[in-house]
Order: C-alpha cells, then structure tokens, then sequence
C-alpha cells in the first residue's frame, strides 16, 4: 500500500483531538525537589530580565568565562546556545500552564545535569 492510499483512509483530527494529543502528560508525583528549585530559580531570572532568551551571553559567568583559553571559550559559547534553547522550551511549556508535566520535568533535569557536567569540567560557568 502506497502513501497515497494511507493518506486517503484517514480521517483528519478534529480541533479538539489535536489539542488533547499535543498536551503534556501531567506528572502524578511531584517534580524532585533539587529540580523544582532549579526550576524556580530559572524562571525568576528569565522573568527579571537576567536571563535573555535570545542572548546566550546572558548565561554564561563572565568573570570565569573570561579567564579560559579561547578554544575552551568557543566550547562555552556553544553550549549557551545548546542551554538557552532548553530554557526557552521550558520557559514556553511553564507560560502555558504545564510546570508539573513529564516534559518540563525531563526537560528541567536535563538542563541541570548538562549544566552540572559542563562545570564539573571547567568550573561556575554558566550563572544558571
């Protein structure tokens, strides 16, 4: 069977159908404590405006950034790009209502222990 015969025996969702599949599944635990604070910390500096959601040099720790060798500050560079992404889908799905799901819990721990790993490396770089 061909796509295009797929595409014709399915029925297209309705509004509703697509809203209940595109929302988060909500947690049933709470979210651990270490990364519901890790949470609130992170979007009281967003909110405050220290954190730029599009300015990667807003994460990083400028009095320890400025003392690596330049490679290791490219690395730096990148992976503020990399972590700023994840803070803004975070940012997005906590604006919309959905802070005690399973993706903005994955999505908080992953940012903390990536954050954790890259300073275990090479010391307070991120002010995260």
């Amino acid at each position: 069977m061909d796509n295009a015969n797929i595409n014709q025996n399915q029925s297209p969702l309705s509004a509703e159908d697509q809203k209940l599949l595109n929302t988060p599944l909500a947690m049933n635990q709470s979210i651990d404590p270490a990364d519901q604070q890790f949470l609130n910390m992170l979007m009281e500096m967003v909110n405050s405006g220290k954190i730029n959601l599009y300015q990667p040099a807003t994460l990083i720790n400028n009095p320890i950034y400025d003392k690596l060798p330049s490679e290791k500050q490219g690395k730096v560079d990148f992976e503020a790009v990399n972590l700023l992404s994840a803070v803004r889908e975070i940012k997005g799905l906590y604006d919309n209502g959905f802070g005690q799901t399973f993706q903005i819990h994955n999505l908080v721990e992953r940012l903390r222990l990536t954050k954790e790993r890259l300073e275990s490396e090479g010391g307070d770089l991120f002010i995260i």
